[in-house]
């Protein structure tokens, strides 16, 4: 699904939290799949700020989905972007440090997604619940089985490779993983070393081979 220009939640079970939540896309606004994630590092990585619409099949024409950035502000998010993996400080220095020697600049962002999630019963796989009182109909009140919650922090990390003309996006979550740059960005290097070595990177960063160990002569026998 291609994320929608917007995305506000309401009804009588949102609270004033929850909308402020909303603006600044949290709470019910930030509910994104890695692949949506993907296709927004891919905006500023096409060099000319366009969403493109997703697709599986190679052999098929690229379409756009809508048109988000100008050429000049896609270059200027690439540079914010570089700034997370290259400068001092960055939160996504790790995967600077990762592709060192191999002449690959990156872009990146990382994002910690607090959650609150069911929790379930290691041993059981069951569903842990605890009890709770609430009125009924009549008023009255009575005993129920809540399910017990708890709060988890998902890794988030968003990449373009390489940054000074991109041919990947990548979105990396690792659900309860903790902070973006200790989980997923070192797992987004990762990616980006693989598809060095499968060449999808192109011909620059193309692994060079290895010169054929020369064939050393037999030592000599005392007879």
């Amino acid at each position: 699904m291609a994320p929608q220009r917007s995305t506000m939640v309401t009804g009588p079970e949102i609270s004033a939290f929850d909308i402020g939540l909303e603006g600044m896309g949290q709470g019910y606004a930030g509910q994104m799949t890695p692949l949506q994630m993907a296709m927004i590092a891919a905006v500023p990585g096409n060099m000319e700020g366009k969403l493109m619409k997703p697709r599986i099949e190679l052999d098929h024409t690229p379409e756009m989905f809508a048109q988000v950035l100008s050429p000049q502000q896609a270059a200027a998010v690439r540079q914010i972007m570089s700034t997370v993996t290259e400068e001092p400080g960055g939160t996504g220095t790790v995967i600077a440090s990762r592709l060192a020697g191999t002449g690959i600049r990156t872009g990146g962002k990382t994002g910690t997604a607090e959650k609150e999630t069911l929790l379930y019963d290691e041993k059981t796989g069951k569903l842990r619940t605890q009890k709770k009182k609430r009125r009924n109909a009549e008023g009255e009140w009575v005993d129920y089985d809540a399910p017990m919650m708890y709060r988890r922090s998902d890794s988030w990390f968003i990449s373009i490779a390489p940054l000074e003309r991109p041919r990947l996006a990548i979105a990396v979550v690792v659900e309860g993983g903790g902070y973006g740059s200790r989980t997923a960005a070192p797992m987004a290097a990762d990616l980006i070393l693989k598809a060095r070595e499968l060449g999808l990177l192109g011909d620059e960063y193309k692994l060079k081979a290895k010169p054929p160990a020369s064939a050393k002569p037999a030592p000599a026998r005392r007879r």
